[in-house]
């Protein structure tokens, strides 16, 4: 391997990692969740900045790149819904439904 280039790692709790994405209720998912005071895994109403091109949204809110270590809420977190990408700053508001 020559100087620069990186392999990707897999650090696991445990004798068998698990590929691919956390599922809801992973602990990572709840510490993001946690950092960046959003619903992450959850169904929820997404409204945006009007600078978005999509005004509101409503499904599960999902990570779409998991950030760096450690967590800074300050830094941009990639998100997604319904197949719509966009940065945890282009959200105005957030909402979860009531339950019936």
């Amino acid at each position: 391997m020559s100087l620069g280039a990186q392999s990707e790692f897999l650090f696991s709790d445990g004798p068998t990692p698990r590929l691919g994405a956390p599922e809801p209720g992973d602990p990572l998912l709840r510490d993001i969740a946690t950092a960046w005071h959003l619903p992450i895994g959850e169904t929820a109403r997404i409204v945006f900045r009007p600078s978005e091109s999509l005004r509101e949204v409503m499904g599960r809110l999902e990570v779409a790149m998991a950030p760096d270590l450690p967590f800074d809420a300050r830094r941009p977190l990639r998100l997604r819904v319904r197949g719509y990408e966009f940065v945890h700053t282009a959200i105005a508001s957030w909402t979860l439904p009531s339950a019936p």
